[in-house]
Formats: C-alpha cells, structure tokens, sequence
C-alpha cells in the first residue's frame, strides 16, 4: 500500500518533461495555425462572431498565448508564466466556446479544453521539474540550487520530494 504513496522525484520530473513537450507541442501547432494560417485578425474576427469580449484583445491573447506559452512549456522556459495564460485561454474556450454545447467533444462540447486547463493548473501548481530550463537557471543563479523541503509539497509520507536528493524517512 505505501507504494500507491510514494513518488520518485526523478520520475516526477520525468513525467513532467514529458507532459510539458506533449501539451506545449499542442499549442504550438494550435497558435502557430492562429498566428501564421488564420492571422490573428482571423482569430480576432472569429472571436467577434462569436461574441467574446474585446476581441481584438481576446484574439490577440489568444492566438500569442497559445503560440508563446506553447513553446514556453516546451522549452521549460518561465514554465509558470506559459501555463498561468494557456489556463486563462482554455478557461475562456470553455465558458465562451464549448460550454454551452455539454461535456462531450463529438458534440462540441467543453472535455478537451478542460483537461488541457487542468494540466496547465498541474504545471502551475508544481513546476516544470528539474528536467527544463527554468530549473538551470535556478541553479544557475542560487548558487548551486534550489531544494525543496518536506513542507513545501505535500506528499503521501516516505516518498523522494521532488527536486531533492534525499528521501524522507516515514
């Protein structure tokens, strides 16, 4: 059972390398298609039609949002920051666009901008581990490095914290 607890932190940060390339790959292509193939006054005209607010703001937000925070999550780079807008993006997406039309995706509905939100707010709340740049550039500029103690995450007892080299003992 204390194995269902426990986490590695080198596979914790493992698997975040993993999501951060998946879900950043995503909204690269999603913005690079916004900004580059539609034009942000496509987006912005969209958002018109659609009714959201200040789409010539919303639009802009967007379609950079999407494309800047893609490849921040990607690169790992001000990870925090890429994934606080692509939360705001999908949040909107889902009250504005896919809300109204239920849960389910064949029906338009709001599934997949949810979980993409709820990844974002994962990325948010943890970090982008110690597999990007935003941890290099901490350790870079702390002096040898950043460590996390037990308190500043809460964990099912017994486990690595991740960004540590050390386990806790239960």
């Amino acid at each position: 059972m204390k194995y269902l607890m426990r986490s590695h932190a080198v596979l914790t940060d493992a698997v975040m390398l993993v999501v951060r390339l998946c879900v950043g790959t995503v909204f690269l292509a999603h913005g690079w298609d916004k900004v580059v193939t539609q034009g942000v006054a496509g987006v912005v005209q969209s958002n018109r039609d659609l009714g959201i607010p200040l789409p010539e703001l919303s639009g802009a937000f967007l379609a950079y949002g999407e494309l800047i925070g893609g490849a921040l999550l990607f690169g790992g780079l001000l990870t925090r920051v890429g994934a606080a807008a692509l939360t705001v993006n999908m949040i909107g997406a889902l009250v504005f666009v896919h809300g109204p039309s239920g849960l389910m995706l064949d029906n338009g509905g709001f599934e997949y901008v949810m979980v993409l939100a709820a990844v974002n707010l994962l990325l948010l709340a943890h970090g982008p581990g110690r597999f990007s740049v935003d941890s290099v550039l901490v350790r870079a500029f702390s002096g040898g490095g950043e460590r996390r103690t037990p308190t500043d995450r809460p964990t099912g007892g017994g486990e690595e914290v991740a960004g540590t080299e050390r386990s806790m003992s239960s």
